[in-house]
Parts: structure tokens; C-alpha cells; sequence
């Protein structure tokens, strides 16, 4: 509109602010109508050609309205304007030299009546109205709205079953083992037997069954090769009295140590007892090596009524009666050794020397 507002202004400076030209003769007097000012068709035909140029681009910008920022929207909207300004500037001026050209051409003519011009102010422009701000408005982005965070959606309270028992917690049932306390040391007592560190074994086996004494003797000679059974062996001795294996083993460790004074009192305690055959057979080396000869011979004698093919037991009773210079009976008895299967190498070389010599005596 303002580009109008200066077009008219030069309309005005050009014709003398509303004067007519000096050329122009006024007459005195009016006489009939007075025609429609030529500024006034001027400014209708002015009005026409602006909204003519204006339509299409006001069109144009309601239809395609695109969201852009606001700088963005600013410069595309400068083009289209600056571009209908020159166009409304270059019909105006086109007008304006028509006016212009009929107005001298009329005064060229002088049969044509004279007709005193009034200074026609021209209208003031009106402000621009609200239509032509909502293009603008149009153009002005919209505030982006930033997506609202949706709530997560609440879980859903499932629906609640019936409460179920509870299955009850298993419970560690330890059965009761099917052998009995001394059953299972006796079988701890076998595994230590072949086991390189038989001591825990030995000592567990204890703990089930204190009177599994054979268990308690294999700890004792362990013990005692480190010089720390004594203890555990005058302690067996004293709470088992009736056991002949605790002398003989006191016997032949004092007896081992030198001390054949300690091992003759060992072996007289166990001499009134009854030993295992084991430890019988025990009993009767140590008395023959104190020279006990009786007693070995009564030792040896019991283990060949339990076993007559023995030739260990044999040689050991044939050996006591050479020693004891019963010659006839020990001939004898290492004839029975010579005869059985189980006697060793050296047993018997040594058999076959005393008797050749028994036999030429």
C-alpha cells in the first residue's frame, strides 16, 4: 500500500497539488453537470489492478501454506510482494500516461468546454485489513509442539487365583545307614589297610568303635615309628587288660629299642593271656629271641593244631626244640617244614643244613 500511497503523491506533485494547468481557462461559471473527476476513475482503476495482482498470490499463500520456520516463511513471502509491488507500480504508471495523454489532448481541443477542476484530495489508503494479515499468519509456522510423553501404561493387576497351597519344602531325609557303627569302622579299618596315609582312616574307626583294637594297634606301630605311640600304647594297655596283642606289641618295641628288661615284663603280663593267632605267632618269635623257649614252643604248638600244613610254624617249633637241645623233636619238626609248600628259600637251606648235621651228630 505504500507503493499506492507514493504513486498518488507523484500524481499530486505532477498536477500542481489539485491546480488546474496553466493552460487551462476557467470560465466564470458552471453551467449543467460536473463529470466524474478523472482522478477518481484513476483511483478505481488503481483499486481494480491491486486486487487483480494481489488475488492469485493471496490465493495461492491460503492454499499452499507450508509449515516452515519463521525466517524461512519471511523470505519466501518478500518474493511474491516485491514482485506484485512492481507489477501494481507498472500498471499504475501505464494508467497514469493515459490520463495524461487524453488530459492534453482535451486541451489541444478548443471547441471543448472548459470544466473547473476542485483539488480532489485523493483518499487516504485504508490501513490494511485483517485479510491481509492472515496470509502472515499463514506463513508464521506453528509453534511445534514437542510430543507429550504418553504415560507408560500401568500393568494391568492380574487377576489374582485362588492361592494354592504351598507344596512343602522337601526336606533332606538322611537315611539311616543300614550298618551298624563297628561295621563301618571295621570297613574304614580295611580301606586304611591300602591306604598311603591310613592315619585319619585309622583314627575315624576309633571313633565308631573303640574296642576295634586290631585298628587302634595298626595306629599305635604308625605312631610309634615317630617315637609318639607310647602314650596311646600304655593307655590301650591299662583300659584293655584282657588284651594280649598290647604286651606283645610293648614287648617287641622295647625289645626293637634294646631294652630287653622292659620287653621280658611286657611278655610275662601277656603270657597269661590267650593272643590272636597273629599275635601268637608274635608272641613266640620274641619269646625265642629272649630265649623264652617254652613259651615258644607252647606258641607255635597251638598254631599248628589250628594249622598242621604250616610250614612257617614248623620250621619256628623245630627251630625252639634245636635251641632247647630237644634234638629228636627238632629232626622232627623241620622234617615237616622241608615237606610242606609255604616255606621259603632261605627257610629252607637253612633246614637242609641243621638237618645233615642233626643226622651225622
Amino acid at each position: 500500500m505504500s507503493v499506492i500511497n507514493d504513486t498518488l503523491k507523484a500524481l499530486e506533485l505532477r498536477g500542481g497539488r489539485g491546480a488546474l494547468p496553466k493552460a487551462v481557462n476557467v470560465p466564470a461559471s458552471q453551467s449543467g453537470r460536473r463529470p466524474l473527476p478523472r482522478v477518481a476513475l484513476l483511483l478505481v482503476v488503481l483499486l481494480i489492478a491491486v486486487a487483480w495482482a494481489w488475488w492469485p498470490t493471496v490465493a495461492r499463500l491460503l492454499a499452499n501454506a507450508p509449515v516452515e520456520p519463521v525466517v524461512e516463511a519471511h523470505d519466501v513471502a518478500v518474493e511474491p510482494v516485491a514482485e506484485v509491488h512492481q507489477a501494481a507500480v507498472e500498471s499504475v504508471a501505464e494508467v497514469t500516461e493515459t490520463v495524461l495523454a487524453d488530459d492534453a489532448s482535451s486541451e489541444a481541443s478548443p471547441a471543448a468546454p472548459t470544466v473547473a477542476v476542485e483539488p480532489v484530495t485523493p483518499p487516504q489508503p485504508a490501513p490494511p485489513t485483517e485479510p491481509m494479515a492472515e496470509p502472515v499468519a499463514q506463513l508464521m509456522p506453528a509453534p511445534e509442539h514437542k510430543p507429550e510423553a504418553k504415560p507408560e501404561p500401568e500393568p494391568k493387576p492380574e487377576a489374582k487365583s485362588e492361592a494354592k497351597p504351598e507344596p512343602a519344602e522337601p526336606q533332606l531325609a538322611i537315611q539311616q545307614s543300614l550298618l551298624s557303627p563297628a561295621e563301618q569302622a571295621r570297613q574304614l579299618w580295611q580301606q586304611a589297610q591300602q591306604a598311603d596315609n591310613p592315619e585319619p582312616m585309622l583314627e575315624q574307626a576309633l571313633a565308631l568303635d573303640p574296642h576295634l583294637h586290631p585298628a587302634r594297634l595298626a595306629l599305635i606301630e604308625r605312631l610309634s615309628q615317630r617315637g609318639e605311640g607310647d602314650d596311646l600304647l600304655l593307655s590301650a594297655a591299662r583300659d584293655y587288660p584282657q588284651q594280649a596283642a598290647y604286651p606283645v606289641l610293648a614287648a617287641e618295641l622295647a625289645l626293637a629299642a634294646g631294652d630287653n628288661t622292659l620287653a621280658e615284663q611286657w611278655l610275662s603280663w601277656s603270657q597269661r593271656l590267650v593272643p590272636e593267632p597273629d599275635w601268637r605267632a608274635r608272641r613266640a618269635v620274641v619269646a625265642q629271641q629272649l630265649g623264652w623257649l617254652e613259651l615258644a614252643s607252647e606258641d607255635y604248638l597251638a598254631l599248628l593244631n589250628a594249622e598242621p600244613m604250616r610250614g612257617t610254624w614248623w620250621f619256628g617249633l623245630g627251630y625252639a626244640r634245636d635251641a632247647g637241645r630237644d634234638l629228636n623233636g627238632a629232626e622232627t619238626a623241620y622234617r615237616k617244614a622241608l615237606a610242606s609248600t609255604d616255606l621259603s628259600q632261605q627257610a629252607r637251606e637253612f633246614v637242609r643244613d641243621r638237618l645233615t648235621v642233626l643226622e651225622n651228630r
